[in-house]
């Protein structure tokens, strides 16, 4: 086989693009849904409202539009098809579109897809799926947009704002207990479902979440 000698930068496989984040969905990747090679459990879904990463403008943002990602591990928002051993990736021959866009010296056609034609869970799910009411009660009842202006309010002392925190941040932790449970979906399915946890929502205000019984305190944290 001839190699092609080229001055053009080339992609190092170095993984660092990879331990910034793990890509968006687009509806290119639908197919690699449906043939299982992105499960639905491995799917996060951002919330309009959350402040999340941008990285074309490495600026951290609120959503405007839902947005569908692959989970980070260990905490962090490493991709979690990234291997730590040896930084290659598990999923690299059918990897999702904006991996194939992404490169680190050039982001021009990053920034040409990022906020395009993005999946979002209804896509995913079918019409008439009797989770898509749940769904859309609790993006009701648990607004990450409401949630940050009662948890301002709450820390600048506003004892009802608390309270009404409270009760949000104890359905969205009833509702992913009593779904798994009741429906016998994997809970690892959650994080699809009805996104990230309030409780981790409210961490990255520095606000830290404790279980008293069948409510919760808060620590607010400076």
């Amino acid at each position: 086989m001839q190699i092609q000698n080229t001055n053009e930068p080339q992609c190092r496989c170095c993984g660092k693009c990879c331990r910034e984040g793990g890509p968006a969905l687009h509806k290119q990747d639908m197919t690699l849904i449906q043939d299982g090679t992105i499960p639905l459990a491995d799917i996060v879904t951002l919330r309009v409202g959350e402040w999340v990463y941008d990285q074309p403008r490495q600026e951290i943002l609120p959503l405007t539009e839902e947005m569908l990602k692959i989970k980070g591990r260990d905490g962090t928002w490493t991709c979690l098809y990234l291997s730590p051993e040896s930084s290659l990736c598990s999923v690299y021959d059918t990897r999702p579109a904006e991996c194939e866009a992404l490169f680190c010296e050039d982001t021009a056609p990053l920034q040409a897809m990022y906020g395009k034609d993005r999946l979002s869970r209804t896509d995913l799910l079918p019409e008439g799926h009797p989770l898509l009411d749940l769904m859309a009660e609790h993006d009701r009842r648990c607004s990450p947009s409401q949630m940050e202006k009662l948890a301002k309010a709450a820390r600048e002392g506003d004892r009802e704002a608390g309270e009404t925190l409270k009760e949000m941040v104890v359905y969205d932790m009833e509702m992913r207990r009593l779904v798994p449970e009741r429906s016998g979906m994997p809970a690892e399915l959650n994080d699809f479902l009805f996104g990230r946890p309030l409780r981790v929502l409210l961490g990255a205000m520095n606000i830290k979440v404790y279980n008293t019984g069948d409510t919760v305190r808060f620590n607010f944290q400076a």
